[in-house]
């Protein structure tokens, strides 16, 4: 058996009126801890089973990740910045604060659920649902296959990436950062938050639609490496709008302004829908395009047709302000007669 290792053998008696780093000192017991701490809390990189004698009240952060939690019974009552309690073995959040004022992050543990089960003399109840995270919140890399239980109300970001996920029910209304549900098993977007006020990325998953997408995304759009063969659904305005990798012949449904528009790797034949201006880049390559009709007018940065079935460079496409790219077509490119239809003030590779 080994050898009970405790925070007071460790680390002595302390009076917690500054920060306590005792993280990466073997500890297996967090005995002796003084019950208030007036700064940080770092216990993480140890081989903690449970947080039992841990400080009642934290000022500053709380760490206590890379141990083998399976619970976080006996979790401080009051952290007033972040709790990270990352990489560890828990299967919810039983014992967790309801209130968290920074960040939270539960990242890399085996969650399944958010709230866990105590039982009562009568009955068997949940408990441990996280209500509200006042900064970003990051459940991603465990086992959920639903949100719900997860925090209605989160400040800034969202990360549900790397789960199991099969539906978004359960996500708040509003995400004031950005949402993240990428690499999941998502077949549909119902239940995605209203409003995004960062960027949305859903790629990675099974979606054949983005009907149930937020009706807002403030950011960029990211629904690369699905099964998508409609655009019809997505936000009427975005940052960068991503859709490459799917199964897509048509931009029909595309945002009409975006900064960027990447529709690369798909079977598209036509830029009909594409929109007129884009601020920044814009990549096409790998579809079959026979033609750069419908193409947009002016691009601000980069252009990349390359790996299609173009045999002449004639389109709308008139001016762009970085590099064009058109190797790999059915025609070689010389770049005299590119620059000839086309205003390229970057480099033009052929």
């Amino acid at each position: 058996m080994s050898k009970k290792v405790t925070f007071v053998d460790v680390m002595g008696e302390l009076d917690g009126k500054s920060d306590i780093d005792c993280s990466n000192k073997g500890l297996t017991s967090l005995e002796g801890c003084p019950e208030r701490v007036k700064g940080d809390f770092n216990c993480s990189g140890n081989k903690l089973t449970t947080l039992e004698g841990c400080p009642k009240k934290i000022k500053g952060d709380f760490n206590c990740s890379g141990n083998e939690l399976t619970s976080l019974e006996g979790a401080p009552e009051e952290v007033k910045g972040d709790f990270d309690c990352s990489g560890n073995q828990l299967p919810s959040l039983l014992g967790c604060p309801a209130f968290i004022m920074g960040d939270f992050s539960c990242a890399g543990n085996q969650l399944t659920v958010f709230k866990g089960e105590v039982l009562t003399n009568t009955d068997t109840l949940l408990a441990g649902g996280l209500e509200i995270v006042e900064g970003d919140f990051n459940c991603s890399g465990n086992k959920l296959t639903s949100l719900e239980g997860a925090p209605l109300i989160v400040g800034g970001d969202y990360n549900c990436s790397d789960n199991q996920l099969t539906t978004l029910q359960g996500a708040p209304i509003k995400v004031q950062g950005d949402f993240d549900c990428s690499r999941n098993q998502l077949a549909s977007l119902a239940g995605s938050p209203d409003v995004v006020r960062g960027d949305f990325s859903c790629s990675g998953n099974q979606l054949t639609s983005l009907k149930g997408v937020s009706r807002e995304v403030r950011g960029s759009f990211d629904c690369s490496a699905n099964q998508l063969t409609s655009l019809k659904g997505a936000p009427e305005e975005v940052g960068v709008f991503d859709c490459s990798g799917n199964q897509l012949s048509s931009l029909k449904g595309a945002p009409q302004k975006v900064d960027g528009l990447n529709c690369s790797n798909n079977q598209l034949i036509s830029l009909k829908w594409a929109p007129e201006k884009v601020k920044g880049n814009v990549d096409c390559a790998w579809n079959q395009l026979a033609t750069l009709e419908d193409a947009p007018k002016k691009v601000k940065g980069n252009f990349d047709c390359s790996g299609n079935q173009l045999t002449a460079f004639e389109g709308s496409l008139k001016k762009v302000g970085g590099d064009c790219i058109c190797t790999e077509n059915s025609q070689p490119f010389h770049e005299e007669q590119v620059r000839m239809v086309c205003n390229i003030k970057g480099n033009c590779f052929v």
